[in-house]
């Protein structure tokens, strides 16, 4: 092997000398992780060449770095069915594995972030990756105050948080343009949980639309059970906030379908889905009888008869950029704050007139 004239002090030089990434050096230097033994075994000459001693560098680096990213999903009994955060685990996971990093899955609620907390103070990961920031997010308050390397998919409404997301705001106001070209003034919002910043963001957008076609007033409800028959019938917007149960959508739609709004708008696929369960035991007949929209697509939109315009997110490659920029921030590289991918609404057969 040829001589480096420059003494090599760090594994970053190693690296940079060799042709391969830090963590690739720390992986033959540690004994631990996938590394195919070519890779070793040139790694552990060139720092025995250099007079480097291995064991020492070893040690270092066990306390210092593990190799692991946590993933942090919330903990929402129907989660686990939810295609987006099946679909950004796997990408993430795939990508990472490409510089020798593994996923840690965890959980957290809106009033209990102790696992974060635990996976920090026992130095269990190299960083962490948020799936879903909430208004006043106690985890991205916790993490602000350490070291620890960790970006957001979604935005946090704090521009100085590493970030990747769609454009919902554009994508939901193209969708609710849509909607209102095809003069379903007297529609109904049927929106999710008030706390998540992404159904904020769905919202600007939503609202952002309405204002463009002259309309200045929108009721919106907290809950399902302040609903009163008499706004309901004036024939504006109305968005009704925190349905998630399948029990608040039946009891919703039990409450303004005889009005005959003429649009359903569902903040993302999860409520469309209950509406659709809804409507089917009902015998009410997508768009014959009421058209529907979902802020948010998935196999369920695309696949129902009939599919259901809805806004699609690019999931595979949401999962992707965050699973390299988490590896930039912890090997150092350079990376951008914000990182905006974006949503197309596509328009299917559920929102047309007949």
């Amino acid at each position: 092997m040829k001589k480096v004239e420059k003494r090599i002090s760090n594994i970053d030089e190693i690296a940079k000398q060799l042709g391969v990434s830090k963590s690739t050096v720390s992986r033959a230097i540690s004994g631990k992780g996938r590394i195919g033994e070519e890779t070793r075994s040139k790694i552990l000459a060139f720092i025995e060449e250099h007079g480097f001693k291995p064991n020492l560098i070893a040690k270092s680096l066990a306390v210092s770095q593990t190799f692991n990213i946590a993933v942090v999903t919330p903990t929402d009994t129907e989660v686990q069915e939810i295609p987006f955060f099946q679909g950004c685990l796997h990408a993430i996971s795939q990508t990472i594995t490409q510089w020798d990093y593994d996923v840690i899955l965890s959980v957290a609620t809106e009033h209990n972030i102790s696992a974060i907390k635990r996976l920090v103070r026992n130095r269990k990961v190299d960083g962490i990756i948020l799936t879903r920031p909430l208004v006043d997010d106690k985890a991205i308050s916790f993490l602000k105050e350490t070291d620890l390397p960790f970006l957001i998919i979604g935005n946090p409404g704090d521009e100085s948080i590493v970030q990747v997301d769609s454009d919902h705001i554009t994508g939901c106001r193209d969708a609710t343009n849509h909607v209102l070209d095809q003069g379903y003034i007297n529609h109904v919002l049927l929106a999710g949980n008030a706390h998540h910043r992404v159904n904020k963001n769905r919202f600007s957008g939503y609202t952002q639309a309405l204002q463009s076609h002259g309309i200045t007033e929108c009721i919106e409800y907290v809950r399902h059970e302040e609903l009163t028959v008499n706004k309901i019938t004036e024939g504006n917007p109305i968005a009704i906030w925190n349905i998630s149960s399948q029990s608040a959508v039946d009891a919703v739609l039990h409450e303004i379908l005889p009005y005959q709004p003429s649009c359903l708008i569902c903040m993302d696929d999860v409520i469309a889905v209950k509406t659709l369960h809804y409507l089917t035991r009902h015998h009410i007949r997508i768009p014959q009888d009421i058209r529907l929209v979902s802020f948010h697509d998935s196999a369920a939109m695309e696949h129902n008869f009939p599919p259901i315009s809805a806004l699609h997110v690019h999931i595979d490659e949401l999962g992707k950029m965050a699973g390299k920029t988490i590896v930039d921030m912890i090997e150092g590289r350079p990376f951008s704050t914000i990182n905006m991918l974006p949503a197309e609404f596509i328009i299917r057969e559920s929102s047309l007139r007949e």
